[in-house]
């Protein structure tokens, strides 16, 4: 197991198991571009650091990135910190080896690099105009605008990079695309609801008042149905196989995870033995004509 995949298993519980899937060329491009985007998401939510400090290393990130990627680096050594404060030791180990990712992101094509950076430049720079923000007094068009900053920017991106790897992606690129925003935006309503209780107590606050959980999981639920389309056009342009179970996984993870919200509330988590199980079954033969009815 080389340094990229063993910081997925370290900080993406999900993504760990849905990029195996991938062809082995996109695996990389994929793993690469995540992982920079874990560390965006760290510096915003978890680094023991004055607001102003963190927006200053996602703005430095943001103008920079494209043109000198060790800018990163640079940020991150701007801040001090200790990375035992950190919630998860993945987390800080991930800080720790950005001189390792900014070497595998130089490795990858012109055009993958160039997918990732103008994708990344505009997550950071999101992120910088909403640290601090307390959103419960604001407006579902709130939510989503900052869902599609931290999520729906990274479908846009994904998309990108499928499209770099399988031509027959090319035609349908603008509804897969307008697909894609729904499809992350889903992904991170979900996170969002699941982990609200935590980010409370973390001093964090992305849901607006006036949304009750029903409301925020009907939300949810009709942008992940709308990823259901997404994953019809892949399947029909005959992309990949490991493409559309990529994201066929993310998909039933997401709601698989809302019935357990319903369930057991705010908090809930998919046991091991329920993840086994649905990655087996999206993998298997029949489950795209069955379960998506994609036939």
């Amino acid at each position: 197991m080389n340094l990229r995949e063993e910081l997925l298993q370290k900080t993406s519980r999900t993504f760990a198991l849905s990029i195996p899937l991938l062809p082995d060329e996109l695996q990389r491009s994929v793993g690469v571009a995540y992982l920079l985007f874990r560390i965006a998401d760290t510096i915003e939510d978890e680094l023991p650091c004055s607001f102003e400090d963190r927006r200053r290393a996602l703005l430095s990130i943001a103008d920079s990135f494209a043109e000198t990627p060790h800018s990163m680096c640079e940020a991150l050594d701007s801040m001090s910190f200790d990375p035992d404060s950190l919630s998860n030791d993945g987390y800080a180990e991930l800080l720790q080896s950005a001189e390792e990712l900014v070497k595998d992101y130089l490795s990858l094509s012109t055009a993958e690099q160039a997918a990732i950076a103008s994708h990344l430049s505009r997550t950071c720079r999101g992120m910088a105009h909403y640290l601090g923000r307390d959103l419960s007094k604001g407006t579902t068009q709130d939510l989503r605008e900052y869902c599609y900053i931290v999520a729906g920017i990274v479908g846009e991106m994904l998309t990108e990079l499928f499209m770099l790897h399988d031509s027959g992606l090319t035609l349908p690129r603008k509804e897969l695309l307008s697909e894609a925003t729904a499809f992350g935006e889903g992904l991170q309503l979900v996170n969002i609801i699941r982990d609200a209780a935590d980010d409370v107590h973390a001093g964090r606050c992305y849901l607006p008042l006036s949304l009750d959980r029903p409301k925020l999981i009907e939300l949810a639920q009709n942008s992940l149905t709308k990823a259901l389309n997404y994953i019809r056009i892949l399947h029909d342009s005959n992309c990949h196989p490991g493409i559309v179970q990529f994201n066929a996984l993310n998909l039933t993870l997401a709601f698989a995870t809302i019935e357990a919200i319903r369930e057991q509330g705010t908090g809930a988590k998919l046991t091991r033995a329920v993840v086994e199980n649905i990655l087996n079954q999206v993998t298997s033969d029949d489950f795209l004509s069955k379960s998506l009815e994609l036939s």
